[in-house]
């Protein structure tokens, strides 16, 4: 038998009832017991005072021995209804003794012993000081307890009827704004599943009742369009049923047709035949010399690879020394202003055309197939901040203002290519800077819906108030080696939008572009990703981020051999090290490299990967063979930019690979992190800044003690997401206290708003 559930109502009743029991009974029965300590004290009062009046009226009689006259003194308090026994004894003989029997009456007793609960009071009655007698006194709590059993019972009437009055009321209650309401909704939905959809609700509510009708209201309204949706695929399907009829009809008619055209086919198709052994011929002719085309074409096509790669090589190699040279000269603190702009001047010239070889090399690249899409879980926040803070002084730089628009269900982890998504956004933005003379650059940020599998789409908007695009050009900007606009617009190779548009597509995205002249463009880049948690995320926090100018002292001398077949790549290296204070040894070739090894015992090897006589990987495979070799570290130096070349360089045993041309900062970076050396800076001796972040529960006390307003100004700032007014709220804490203005800062840069709002 099915059990039959219990109401709402009922319920609730039972609760209320339960409540308030517990409510009242600990006052009733606090109540209880202090009418009983105050009955209690009362009869020990009144026993007190009779026992003095007895003592003071019976000296007389006590002194004459006059029992008539004691006996007619214990008469008289006997009177009195809590009076149980009076025992009165004296010199002699005397004795006089009153006690109630087993009716309540007074009767003269002998001197038996007395027990039970009575109140109990004896005195000496004294004359002149001298003891003449003694008396004692037993009041009986009969009548006490009898007004005890009166206070309960009314306390327990009082307490039945409120409670009564209570759940009465609260149950009415329930009944009135709750039940009632329950049932005109389950009224409502019983209609609804029979197939009405004309019903409504006939009031509306401002509860958590109105919100149910709401969402009940609203599931009407997508069932009648899902009704309406019915009816017109109702309404397709017979059409599209009229059309299959009538191409059943004319499919007829062409059968009829075929057959027709049957009985003349023999003749046709020796005809036919005839054209067809002569087309043949021709396409015989055709393939031998399609077959020697597609021949020569992948033929200068491997020969376009090679010389990519030697174009990769022979370019970046001298590349290096004239940067890492310049970069040397420039911290020479005895240059002149003059000399020191003309550095500048180079190093700025052959980053550009590094950027310009990068780009030729790069569509090279995705010409032959040779990139890949690399996901990894990486922290986007940091990545945008990078983007934004290396673009912002370029935007400055022109009077430009640089905006970012992120929306709140942005991801701060996700899983994807991050060198690609990097160069897709600086090249969109690098692009609007360029071709915009005033006004602003906004960047916006935004996903789509997430799918039913979890990853989501990133969505990347780069909005200018530049010169625009023609309709005419628009599809020629994603086309390489072509530039539109005006011929003094025109920079660089032409390149930059085509690999963007490629690296997109790659990643399995979508870009798109629409402009005015005159009024600017907008960039519209989406590109899936999946988000990931935070704890997926690596990072190393101590990297160099100061000019190195010694090495701390206590430490072992980490012995360097430079493996470089170019003179001036080796003694570029060999300055940088050496200035450090790092004892160095050199090797032209992976031969010498073995050799210079068995013979040093090197603790680190800087390998280069092309080099005569035995190359990097050959080297460093030979070196790790050796049973001397265990704790040595090689780090590969390559101008090589082919995921292949990378990959044999990890195969072969390279713990690390730097790209030339590099940059001081990454040599030593790298032997901090493989070697665990410690370096003096030019600011001082000391460590890489150490991570000073405070715990969730520090910040919140911190942010407790700060001004009200600023709090609420704070909180209005991060809902909007206003950087800028964010980041000048927080550098007035800064003379207050540092660190928590420095981490409230870094979540502001972060983008971790969501953080921020959760502190406040």
């Amino acid at each position: 038998m099915k059990k039959r559930p219990k109401s709402i109502k009922t319920r609730i009743t039972v609760w209320l009832l339960a409540v308030v029991v517990i409510g009242l009974a600990p006052y009733e029965i606090l109540n209880y017991i202090q009418v009983e300590q105050r009955l209690h004290g009362e009869l020990e009062n009144q026993a007190d005072r009779k026992i003095l009046r007895l003592k003071e009226n019976l000296i007389i009689p006590l002194w004459e021995m006059d029992e008539e006259w004691i006996g007619k003194m214990v008469d008289v308090e006997m009177m009195d209804n809590n009076a149980y026994a009076v025992q009165v004894s004296g010199g002699g003989p005397v004795f006089v003794s009153r006690m109630r029997d087993g009716r309540w009456q007074v009767v003269k007793g002998g001197n038996p012993p007395i027990t039970g609960d009575f109140v109990v009071r004896q005195q000496e009655v004294l004359h002149d000081g001298t003891p003449i007698g003694h008396v004692q006194l037993y009041l009986s709590k009969h009548s006490l307890q009898g007004q005890l059993r009166n206070e309960a019972l009314a306390a327990v009437t009082r307490a039945a009827a409120l409670i009564c009055l209570i759940v009465l009321f609260l149950r009415m209650a329930v009944n009135q704004l709750v039940v009632k309401p329950l049932f005109r909704i389950l009224d409502v939905v019983n209609a609804i599943a029979s197939g009405k959809y004309d019903v409504t609700f006939s009031e509306q509510r401002n509860d958590e009742l109105g919100v149910l009708a709401s969402g009940i209201t609203l599931m009407l309204e997508n069932l009648r369009l899902r009704e309406t949706e019915r009816d017109l695929a109702t309404a397709g399907l017979q059409q599209a049923n009229q059309r299959l009829e009538w191409e059943l009809q004319e499919r007829t008619k062409a059968q009829a047709a075929l057959k027709e055209l049957n009985e003349t086919l023999e003749q046709r198709i020796q005809e036919r035949t005839t054209d067809l052994q002569v087309s043949n011929r021709h396409l015989q002719e055709m393939g031998a010399v399609l077959e020697k085309a597609k021949n020569d074409a992948e033929a200068a096509n491997r020969a376009k690879s090679i010389f990519l790669a030697n174009m990769s090589h022979e370019l970046r190699t001298p590349m290096n020394a004239v940067l890492g040279f310049s970069r040397l000269m420039q911290g020479d603190e005895g240059l002149t202003a003059s000399q020191r702009e003309n550095l500048d001047i180079i190093n700025r010239s052959g980053n550009h055309l590094l950027d310009l070889i990068n780009q030729v090399l790069d569509m090279a690249k995705i010409e032959s197939g040779r990139i890949v899409v690399e996901n990894a879980p990486f922290d986007l926040g940091a990545v945008i901040r990078d983007i934004i803070d290396m673009m912002h002084e370029r935007a400055e730089s022109k009077g430009l203002s640089l905006n970012i628009d992120q929306g709140s269900s942005f991801p701060r982890f996700v899983s994807a290519d991050a060198s690609k998504l990097r160069h897709i956004l600086i090249n969109l933005l690098g692009n609007a800077i360029k071709y915009t003379l005033q006004g602003q650059v906004i960047l916006r940020l935004g996903t789509q819906a997430p799918s039913q599998d979890g990853s989501l789409v990133l969505v990347c908007e780069v909005e200018d108030t530049g010169i625009g695009i023609s309709g005419q050009d628009l599809s020629q900007i994603f086309h390489a080696f072509v530039q539109v606009g005006k011929l003094t617009d025109q920079h660089g190779t032409g390149l930059g939008l085509v690999i963007t548009k490629q690296y997109v597509e790659l990643m399995g995205g979508s870009i798109t572009v629409s402009s005015q002249p005159g009024k600017g463009s907008l960039f519209r880049v989406e590109i899936p990703a999946a988000r990931v948690p935070e704890s997926t995320i690596e990072s190393f926090h101590g990297s160099i981020a100061s000019r190195v100018v010694g090495l701390e002292p206590g430490q072992p001398d980490y012995k360097i051999l430079i493996v470089e077949d170019r003179a001036e790549n080796r003694l570029l290296l060999k300055k940088i090290l050496e200035s450090a204070g790092f004892p160095v040894l050199e090797a032209t070739n992976g031969l010498e490299a073995v050799e210079a090894f068995k013979r040093w015992h090197p603790d680190f090897i800087w390998m280069d990967r092309r080099m005569p006589v035995m190359d990097g990987i050959e080297a460093t495979r030979t070196i790790l063979a050796l049973p001397e070799a265990k704790n040595v570290k090689i780090a590969a130096i390559t101008a090589s930019v082919f995921l292949e070349d990378r990959q044999a360089l990890f195969q072969a045993g390279a713990c690390a690979i730097i790209n030339k041309p590099y940059r001081n900062e990454e040599i030593f970076d790298c032997m901090a992190q493989q070697l665990g050396v410690r370096y003096l800076y030019e600011e001082g001796q000391g460590k890489p800044v150490m991570d000073d972040s405070l715990s969730h529960d520090e910040l919140a006390k911190k942010l407790e003690a700060l001004p009200k307003d600023w709090l609420r100004a704070l909180q209005t700032a991060a809902v909007e997401l206003d950087v800028e007014q964010c980041l000048e709220l927080i550098h007035q804490t800064d003379p207050v206290d540092p660190a928590l203005s420095r981490q409230l800062q870094a979540l502001v840069n972060q983008f971790d708003f969501e953080g921020l709002l959760k502190l406040l």
